[in-house]
């Protein structure tokens, strides 16, 4: 499969970020019949063209991120879904999950996520803490930007060892991974090998009195 060059200059942004604000407004109708049923609900960055995969080079192909005023546009729209999401959690009267994530550098993965019941724990536990220090990368885009509390965490994927088809692709994987982890599958041990891409920030408002 042939993919387009990430070097490909990109057309059409004006256009794409007026078209933003009509994104945000149909993403904030959460479903709350639907949410009651699966116990979650998320909003990915489905956005043309950036959701597609590019060549990055000879041998890897990847997301390509938007422009940094872009991002900031996005980012403006996602606290937009999650004050409203806040709204409508805070009517029923229990505890739910609900947190925007921002991936750095890999933007595309960023999104709204919410859960109730027994996913709430799931999701508490999806990310691996980063303990390091670092500076949060984005700034003040949205007067609530300031009432989040963002959290540092590992953004990344994983790979069986049984997908692999030969030792040198083991090695290969084996000094890439951040961390390894051994399970029992259908009785059997399997190896998987977690690879991070950098970070992702989970970010959410303590308690909803500061929207009143």
């Amino acid at each position: 499969m042939k993919f387009t060059s990430i070097k490909k200059k990109l057309r059409g942004m004006r256009r794409r970020a007026r078209k933003l604000p009509l994104w945000g407004i149909h993403h904030k109708n959460l479903d709350l019949v639907s949410l009651i049923k699966n116990k979650k609900d998320y909003v990915k960055l489905w956005i043309s063209p950036f959701y597609r995969l590019y060549q990055l080079n000879s041998k890897e192909v990847g997301k390509r991120n938007p422009p940094n005023r872009f991002r900031k546009q996005v980012i403006y729209q996602l606290i937009e879904i999650y004050l409203e999401w806040q709204r409508k959690l805070d009517q029923m009267n229990e505890d739910y999950y609900l947190k925007i994530w921002l991936g750095d550098p890999e933007f595309m993965d960023s999104q709204v996520v919410t859960a109730l019941g027994t996913e709430i724990q799931y999701y508490e536990r999806i990310f691996l803490m980063n303990p390091e220090p670092k500076p949060f990368p984005y700034k003040n885009v949205h007067p609530y930007f300031e009432l989040f509390t963002w959290e540092r965490c590992v953004n990344g994927y994983y790979v069986w060892e049984s997908d692999l088809e030969s030792e040198e692709e083991i090695n290969e994987m084996k000094s890439k991974a951040y961390k390894v982890y051994e399970d029992i599958i259908n009785g059997q041990p399997e190896r998987s090998y977690f690879i991070s891409t950098g970070d992702m920030w989970t970010g959410q408002i303590r308690g909803s009195g500061n929207l009143t």
